[in-house]
């Protein structure tokens, strides 16, 4: 059990790290090309890679702190602690789901109607997601940390929160996942709606890349949901669930709850690698070279791509 707790550790640690070296990554690659950076949703893409920032080094703070400095007993630095632990995760939590939401919606809104979308601007529709989703997240933060200075009882932990924070993450996480199932949905349903009015007019060649734009549409929007829904959509079933007949899980449960945050993490990386603009800015970040011209394979992949990311809550 010892030898399996240790492996379990090691793999949580590296499970960890990696997402901040992933995050680090495409955040260069956004910053350094232009063409990435006055792309469609670029803009959002930084909002959700500061997100999964804060959830990762609180994650790794939790991580840390089983090994380095046990809870003391003193409750000024046990609120310190707690603050430290919960706080960048519940921010980065919530910042995270509310942009998996808008990027959900810029990709609707791509297919629903190009001429308005392609007209838009993009940096101040992204300033006003970015303004929603920071407010929110020091809000949701703040509520645990407001509660330890006026209660008795220090909240450092989901087994620990206030049965009125409790229900209002239940509310949030129920609201937010059945928004971007909803949009991501809506992207499929456009899509075919959009590739069979032009279908009408097109010759077979043409007809048949927008067969298949339309399968890699398909295909991205089913990867992103089914890890939206393991990642996230099931672990809070059972929370709110938890939530709704008033009983804990326990550590344990946010233990597992915690990896499942740097796992989706990880995947998230993954999935920006896969698009090709974001590979290219990679490989030409490490010196690599290209094969044919960089501008126009990022601006096709950008244009035929989904970009759709999400982050898993994290309670223990």
């Amino acid at each position: 059990m010892e030898l399996f707790m240790i492996v379990f550790f090691m793999f949580y640690f590296v499970c960890t790290i990696t997402p901040i070296f992933g995050q680090a990554l495409i955040l260069t690659v956004l910053i350094r090309s232009k063409l990435l950076r006055d792309s469609d949703n670029s803009y959002l893409l930084v909002g959700m890679l500061i997100g999964e920032f804060l959830i990762c080094c609180a994650t790794l703070w939790q991580f840390a702190m089983a090994f380095i400095d046990p809870f003391t007993v003193d409750p000024f630095f046990m609120k310190g602690q707690c603050l430290l632990m919960e706080a960048p995760n519940i921010a980065g939590m919530v910042i995270s789901q509310i942009i998996t939401l808008s990027l959900a919606i810029d990709r609707m809104n791509s297919l629903r109607n190009q001429m308005a979308y392609y007209q838009k601007n993009h940096l101040k529709s992204s300033m006003y997601w970015w303004g929603a989703a920071g407010l929110l997240g020091i809000a949701t933060a703040a509520m645990p940390q407001i509660a330890n200075d006026i209660g008795t009882v220090i909240h450092c932990t989901d087994p620990t929160w206030p049965t009125w924070f409790r229900r209002y993450w239940m509310g949030f996480s129920i609201i937010v996942s059945t928004a971007v199932l909803l949009a991501y949905l809506l992207v499929i349903v456009f899509s075919r709606k959009k590739n069979g009015i032009s279908g009408k007019n097109e010759d077979s060649r043409a007809n048949e890349r927008r067969i298949v734009r339309e399968k890699l549409i398909t295909k991205t929007v089913m990867r992103v949901l089914a890890v939206y829904v393991l990642f996230w959509g099931l672990p809070s079933l059972v929370y709110n669930v938890t939530v709704i007949f008033n009983v804990s899980l326990g550590s344990s449960f946010g233990m597992f709850m915690m990896l499942g945050s740097v796992l989706c993490s990880s995947g998230n990386i993954i999935l920006l690698l896969m698009r090709e603009d974001i590979r290219a800015g990679a490989k030409s970040l490490f010196g690599c070279k290209q094969k044919g011209p960089y501008m126009k394979n990022s601006v096709s992949a950008q244009k035929g791509s989904v970009n759709t990311i999400r982050v898993i809550p994290h309670v223990d």
